[in-house]
């Protein structure tokens, strides 16, 4: 009861995210579905193939680039300051996954939910710095009750910046907003927010459908919940799976049938 309170507090003290508490409020209607972790993991694993195959599939010959490797002293001032932070939040994912898609993809309109530290907005970044079309729009909520708001995107560094947008907005704002920046015309996506079956759900099909042919759709931690099968089933698309440190991606080529 008390945390439920704080939770009420925190939203009043930040009006712009109240419309996150109506998505919230809907999960109750899924609560079976938000609980499907287990059979989510077991498909996961399932259908999972190597990151190195995924990007065949997908139509990349080149080899995937090691983002550490290749931008050494950006990374590690980067993990620098993420260890540094005194918010403990997300890990950086499959930064070199995302970062090689995202280059060899030549997409120039990207949006990305959720930042956190700023691990996926870095690796897309690096990828479309040599293209002075491209642009990344990213929306981030902070986590509530954990006062992070200061750090997010905290390891982007200044020179990045200039190909960067970041909104501070609920999703059910934030990626309408972002869409109608781009003309509801994107290249790409990259969905790590509202991660429950009731968020994917509602802005999964808002992102595919912005998506112009051979888009990309790339969302992360898929085993959570069974979101990310039942929409792939409701689009009649097979989705490419990849693992990353006992977590799994989920990757969509949007391409007519």
């Amino acid at each position: 009861m008390i945390d439920k309170v704080k939770t009420v507090f925190w939203f009043i003290s930040k009006p712009k995210y109240i419309p996150q508490i109506f998505q919230v409020l809907k999960r109750s209607k899924n609560k079976a579905l938000e609980d499907s972790h287990d059979e989510a993991l077991n498909w996961c694993k399932q259908n999972a193939i190597s990151q190195t195959e995924a990007l065949k599939k997908l139509g990349i010959q080149s080899p995937m680039i090691q983002i550490d490797q290749e931008y050494t002293a950006t990374l590690n001032k980067a993990n620098e300051i993420a260890q540094n932070c005194p918010v403990q939040m997300g890990g950086e994912g499959a930064t070199s996954f995302l970062h090689t898609l995202i280059k060899a993809s030549n997409s120039t309109k990207i949006i990305e939910t959720g930042v956190a530290y700023g691990w996926s907005t870095l690796a897309i970044l690096l990828a479309i710095k040599d293209n002075k079309k491209a642009s990344l729009i990213s929306n981030d909520m902070p986590y509530i009750k954990m006062n992070n708001d200061d750090y997010v995107g905290c390891i982007v560094p200044e020179d990045l910046k200039k190909q960067w947008t970041l909104q501070r907005l609920a999703d059910v704002n934030g990626i309408p907003k972002a869409l109608a920046s781009f003309n509801n015309q994107i290249d790409a996506c990259h969905y790590d927010s509202d991660k429950s079956y009731t968020g994917r759900m509602w802005a999964s099909p808002l992102l595919w459908n912005a998506l112009v042919e051979n888009g990309l759709f790339i969302a992360d931690d898929i085993n959570d919940n069974l979101g990310f099968k039942h929409f792939c089933e409701s689009i009649q698309q097979t989705p490419i799976i990849i693992e990353h440190q006992g977590k799994y991606v989920g990757i969509l080529k949007k391409q007519s049938h």
